[in-house]
């Protein structure tokens, strides 16, 4: 049901694409199905951590769940290729989408049973690394095209049906910019990623191809005008100039800066040093590159600026740079509804591979959110605004609806209709009489509302 209701406000049917995935047989294409659809009900900490459905007794659904997540001839590609087919249907060639890639720790510290986590973080966390690509396009996110999940053996990807050696990020995202080319051929992709990604390497890997990639390196060499300089020096010299205002939505609050933004062209050029450090790489030569930097300050008075520099090879105004940089938050937000929505760090599936399963499945869940929280019609949005005030919000039209707010709402929404489905009114009111002793000042005050 949970499916049916969110597909039918959305664009796409998630449950057609899931009939058509390349599973073996058509029984696992019907649990593929009911897993989604359990997972839009609800998600508890326990080791499958989903409701079955009413018709399904909560101990033989656990048992199917296991089964898949543990059929060796459920591959990822087979459960990503319903999110491929998704976004070849919501993108929209003729507009400029952006792809955000970023890299997400899980921490599965307390999770003894699991024998193939990784050092992350520091010496004291263990768990796995996960590395996505968003597709953003008009402002909203549309789904997860690239999915990888790094454990011990080494890498699980959307995109291969083996295990992969893992070498560092910088390669998973070359990885992920080939992918989604092929995917969406013909788009006006603009890739982004945060400083972590700078690399000479990378950016010759995108020469031809639109991006903007925040710059960790500024003691990197470069040539202006002849001149050779470092780009802290050459950033340094850029002039700013007053731009507007920027709104940073932060977790519990918003906080409002004056953007000032500068411009310059730089020629970047010798040799690649990616991997020497760790001597697993010799340094490898390239072509020289032609970048434009973009030099961006957030300020508050009486406060130090939040200055970014910026290497793209858009031929936007400095000011459209800075602004589809800004895009690349909606990639933190996705991971902060997989971990705090869908409760990721609290699966007790025993290994990765059953993770990566369940995760691809998670992913067209939450696109499904995605698009609800994404209505326009007027009895759509009428009511998104009543699953959201379930999940909290507080009504005002200056407080935006997120997408774990209205998860939390449509998670108690099917609850409660899961429960009528199971239990009839006569027997509800039974058992509520019989917990007054226990619960009674909660349910008279439930009267009362």
């Amino acid at each position: 049901m949970a499916g049916s209701v969110l597909c039918a406000l959305g664009m796409v049917n998630f449950e057609a694409l899931l009939q058509d995935t390349p599973l073996p047989d058509k029984r696992l294409r019907t649990r593929a199905t009911l897993l989604f659809q359990s997972l839009l009900q609800g998600q508890t900490a326990n080791s499958l951590g989903m409701l079955s459905p009413a018709d399904r007794t909560q101990e033989s659904f656990t048992r199917g769940a296991y089964r898949f997540f543990d059929h060796q001839e459920v591959t990822l590609p087979a459960l990503h290729s319903p999110m491929q087919a998704a976004l070849k249907q919501l993108v929209c060639p003729e507009r400029r989408a952006y792809v955000a890639h970023d890299v997400s720790v899980l921490n599965y510290s307390g999770h003894e049973r699991k024998e193939d986590l990784i050092p992350v973080g520091n010496d004291h966390t263990f768990g796995y690394e996960l590395f996505q690509s968003l597709v953003i396009q008009g402002g909203r996110p549309l789904g997860a095209a690239f999915t990888e999940l790094h454990h011990s053996h080494g890498l699980l990807s959307s995109e291969s049906t083996d295990i992969l050696p893992f070498t560092d990020h910088l390669e998973q995202t070359e990885r992920a910019i080939d992918a989604i080319e092929k995917l969406l051929p013909g788009c006006q992709l603009v890739h982004l990623c945060d400083r972590e990604f700078d690399d000479l390497q990378l950016l010759r890997h995108l020469a031809e191809r639109p991006y903007v990639i925040r710059c960790k390196h500024l003691s990197r060499l470069v040539t202006v005008h002849g001149e050779e300089q470092s780009l802290r020096h050459c950033a340094d010299r850029v002039k700013l100039r007053e731009a507007g205002e920027v709104v940073r939505r932060l977790e519990h609050s918003t906080q409002t800066y004056t953007l000032w933004v500068g411009q310059t062209v730089v020629t970047m050029k010798g040799k690649s040093l990616r991997g020497v450090a760790r001597k697993k790489k010799a340094p490898k030569d390239g072509k020289a590159l032609r970048v434009r930097v973009v030099v961006s300050e957030l300020r508050q008075p009486g406060k130090e600026p939040l200055r970014w520099v910026l290497l793209t090879n858009l031929k936007d105004s400095a000011l459209s740079v800075v602004e589809s940089y800004l895009e690349r938050w909606k990639i933190e937000r996705l991971f902060y509804l997989a971990k705090v929505g869908f409760r990721l760090e609290c699966w007790h599936q025993e290994s990765a591979p059953r993770i990566a399963r369940r995760l691809l499945l998670v992913q067209l869940a939450a696109t499904a959110v995605y698009q609800l929280s994404q209505a326009t019609d007027e009895k759509s949005v009428e009511l998104m605004q009543g699953l959201a005030k379930l999940g909290g919000w507080s009504g005002r039209k200056k407080t935006p609806i997120g997408p774990t707010m209205l998860m939390r709402g449509v998670l108690l929404f099917l609850a409660t209709m899961q429960l009528l489905q199971l239990h009839p009114k006569k027997e509800l009111l039974a058992i509520a009489k019989s917990l007054e002793p226990f619960l009674g000042p909660i349910l008279r005050r439930q009267e009362k509302l």
